[in-house]
C-alpha cells in the first residue's frame, strides 16, 4: 500500500469503547426492569436529558428514522410517561416531555447509567475522571461545532 497508516488509535479506540458502553447500558437495562424495551428506556433516557426537544431532533440524535422513534414514543405516551405538545414556533412539530409519572422509571435508568459508568470508571482517580469529562465535552463540542457548521453550509 502506497499511503503510509494514519496514528488512529485513538479514535479506534473511542469508537470501541462507545459500542461496548452502549452494549453495556442495553444490558444493564434489561436487569433493571423497567417495563420498557431497551430502545424505549433509552429514548425515554435521551428526553430526560434533552427536555422539550422536537421529535425530529431526538430521532436525529438518536441516529433512527423519525417513524421508529414515532413508535417509542407511542408507547411511552400510551405508558404516560412523556407527552408531546404542539410546538408554538412551529404547529407541524411536536416538543417531547416528561410526565411525573416517569420519575420512578428514571430512577431505574438511572441506576443502569451509574452502574456502567462505575464498571467503565474502575480504577481512575477523581482527578483522572474530571479530566476524562473535560476532554469528551470538548471533543463533543468540537465534532458538533464541525456538525453544525456542514448543516449550514447545506442551507
Amino acid at each position: 500500500m502506497s499511503v503510509s497508516s494514519p496514528s488512529i488509535a485513538t479514535t479506534t479506540m473511542i469508537i470501541d469503547i462507545a459500542r461496548l458502553l452502549r452494549r453495556r447500558f442495553d444490558l444493564a437495562l434489561a436487569d433493571v426492569d423497567t417495563g420498557l424495551t431497551v430502545a424505549e428506556a433509552r429514548a425515554l433516557a435521551f428526553v430526560w436529558r434533552n427536555p422539550g426537544l422536537r421529535q425530529a431532533a431526538i430521532a436525529e440524535r438518536l441516529s433512527v428514522e423519525p417513524m421508529t422513534l414515532v413508535g417509542y414514543l407511542d408507547a411511552l405516551e400510551r405508558a404516560n410517561l412523556v407527552t408531546r405538545t404542539v410546538d408554538p414556533n412551529d404547529r407541524r412539530a411536536k416538543l417531547v416531555t416528561l410526565t411525573e409519572t416517569a420519575d420512578p422509571v428514571l430512577e431505574k435508568i438511572e441506576k443502569a447509567i451509574l452502574d456502567v459508568r462505575a464498571d467503565a470508571l474502575a480504577g481512575l482517580g477523581e482527578d483522572q475522571k474530571s479530566a476524562l469529562e473535560g476532554i469528551l465535552h470538548t471533543m463533543r463540542g468540537n465534532l458538533c461545532g464541525k456538525e453544525q457548521a456542514r448543516s449550514e453550509a447545506a442551507e
